[in-house]
């Protein structure tokens, strides 16, 4: 049976970034969200804002430093630092009084999956080209669902160690089923990633294209 395919959705190209000239966009995505991640912190309204720098940035270069076993695409990063500025907005009060129907929170939550689960697809796929889509498709799923857990378990720890006021869980105005909400949330952006690549994957098919992972 065929092993998965490699789209523009979970990247098109197999070679190393650098190969393909991708490393300039990938440093040019760092730096650029590294700026504005700064420059929302220098006008934040929410004091706790401030610092947030000091975690985001690491994070948003991580999946940088990962690139080469992630083997990682410019689209999918660019994806990722968005996802990292989108919650960052935060900082002008977006959580407390959303711009959104609903609460900020549940958007945030949704979106950070769908680039987090495209990344993980697309480093475990060439990484592991044994593996059959579908069991790419739940590893990928499984690690994404155990980020967005880990992520849960820092808020209930930043609760626990700084206090309300400057940790990142607030249960005197918090949505009751906050935890549970944030990880249905990601569970829907992890299977919305899935269904684009699977389209993907359909439209491929049907045009007769290749799909096959080559080096």
């Amino acid at each position: 049976m065929p092993t998965h395919p490699v789209s523009s959705i979970s990247g098109d190209d197999v070679r190393p970034p650098a190969a393909l000239g991708h490393l300039t966009w990938l440093r040019t995505i760092g730096l650029a969200t590294s700026v504005l991640c700064l420059l929302i912190s220098a006008t934040a309204k929410v004091p706790t804002y401030r610092v947030n720098p000091i975690f985001l940035l690491p994070l948003l270069w991580l999946p940088y430093w990962l690139r080469y076993r992630l083997h990682l695409h410019p689209l999918h990063y660019l994806m990722f630092a968005v996802a990292i500025l989108f919650h960052d907005l935060g900082a002008y009060g977006f959580y407390q009084h959303s711009p959104f129907p609903w609460s900020f929170d549940i958007y945030v939550h949704y979106y950070f999956a769908i680039p987090v689960t495209m990344i993980l697809y697309r480093g475990i796929a060439m990484s592991f080209p044994m593996l059959r889509r579908w069991q790419v498709s739940l590893t990928a799923g499984l690690c994404m669902m155990g980020f967005g857990a880990l992520h849960e378990i820092m808020e209930y720890m930043s609760y626990l160690l700084l206090g309300e006021d400057k940790g990142m869980l607030k249960p005197s105005t918090s949505y009751f089923f906050d935890t549970q909400r944030d990880l249905t949330n990601n569970l829907l952006g992890t299977s919305t990633a899935l269904l684009l690549i699977a389209a993907y994957y359909v439209i491929m098919r049907r045009n007769n294209r290749p799909t096959e992972a080559s080096a």
